[in-house]
């Protein structure tokens, strides 16, 4: 068997171009505190240029290597509501100057973040007091040494394979110190480490030690969480810590999910959920009302358990509340259907259809399909 083979080239002309996305703005500054010129990385969230709001600031350690993953991943998180849409400020390092900021001079490094980085950002951009910080490695330890010796000026704290076995694990004194000392640290703490053959012994050991110590003397106001990542190496850690963390230490941002109408009761019901959107608005200085979407996921929880009308009643309040949202009224028309009121589902599906084509939304032609099959039904 003689195999042959053609080349075809393309009669039409290919060009090609370079892919140039801006991520951020680079910043030189000298800083007095380490008498040297440093950089700063920022990247502001999309709606930034056309608000007035102020966003939370997530700090990122390490900055050269971290800055581009962790605004990608902040991005996702706040396109899909995990996390307000925020701020993020890398600070890389200097060459050669990692070592000695993270570790032998650490407080100096310290002052520097809390005296010059973080007024500089304060003071040019509209931000929250709410700050994250991130850190990896040797910076994971920095950051477990922050929230040891200075509680004031992080929220959340996101570690992905901290040796805190530096100083003979100074770090678990100094947070056993702390656990002593204070008796209320409404924080949030994220860590990750993997195999023992990629973090090493030493690094394990201490690591372990300082769970044990979490589980034991930790005050439940520290909302802390451990993740072990199989099958990782220590230099990848970052990529998969950033994004989980960040998921997780913004919990008090997410809206509340309900399994079953007795589950979503056992909660607190409606109360509750209106006190966690309160303050959620407080805290992130955003709307306090209770979204669209989470009332429309709700009646669909009643819907699929057959409280049929109960459903019926909260898709109408959540019209009357969004009287502009089409997929509100195409829930309504929903709840209508499984009731067997086709006329009046019909006129929600014409509702929503008429509201879709005004506002320009892909989602028209669906709606457009639903007011068709009903009309069938009738």
């Amino acid at each position: 068997m003689v195999l042959y083979v053609t080349n075809i080239q393309a009669q039409e002309k290919t060009t090609q171009a370079v892919i140039s996305i801006e991520i951020g703005k680079r910043f030189t500054q000298y800083s007095k505190v380490l008498k040297e010129e440093r950089e700063l990385l920022i990247h502001l969230p999309e709606s930034y240029k056309k608000s007035e709001r102020h966003y939370p600031v997530i700090y990122v350690l390490d900055g050269n290597n971290h800055f581009e993953h962790t605004r990608n991943a902040v991005n996702l998180l706040a396109d899909n509501n995990r996390i307000p849409e925020s701020i993020v400020v890398a600070i890389p390092n200097n060459e050669g100057a990692r070592t000695r900021d993270l570790a032998r001079q650490r407080d100096r490094f310290k002052a520097y973040i809390t005296e010059e980085v973080i007024p500089f950002i304060t003071k040019n951009y509209r931000t929250l007091e709410h700050k994250t910080i991130f850190g990896h490695s040797m910076a994971g330890a920095f950051v477990l040494n922050y929230l040891a010796t200075d509680t004031s000026v992080f929220d959340n704290y996101i570690v992905a394979s901290p040796v805190v076995q530096i100083f003979n694990t100074e770090v678990i004194t100094q947070l056993e110190e702390l656990f002593i000392t204070e008796k209320m640290i409404d924080k949030s703490l994220y860590m990750t480490m993997t195999d023992e053959k990629e973090e090493g012994k030493r690094a394990t050991k201490a690591f372990k030690d300082l769970i044990q110590l979490l589980q034991q003397k930790a005050f439940k106001s520290l909302k802390w969480e451990y993740r072990f990542i199989p099958e990782q190496i220590h230099m990848t850690t970052p990529y998969l810590t950033v994004y989980e963390g960040l998921s997780r230490v913004f919990k008090d941002y997410q809206a509340p999910r309900y399994t079953s109408f007795e589950d979503f009761n056992k909660r607190g019901g409606m109360d509750a959920l209106q006190v966690f959107y309160k303050k959620r608005g407080t805290t992130y200085q955003i709307s306090n009302e209770v979204p669209d979407t989470v009332i429309r996921r709700l009646a669909y929880v009643l819907l699929d358990e057959g409280l049929t009308k109960q459903a019926i009643t909260l898709f109408k309040e959540n019209v009357a509340n969004y009287p502009q949202s089409a997929m509100a009224f195409k829930a309504l028309g929903d709840a209508y259907e499984a009731h067997n009121k086709l006329m009046l589902a019909s006129k929600a599906y014409q509702k929503a259809t008429e509201l879709a084509q005004k506002q320009q939304s892909p989602n028209t032609n669906y709606f457009t399909r639903q007011v068709v099959r009903i009309q069938e039904k009738l």
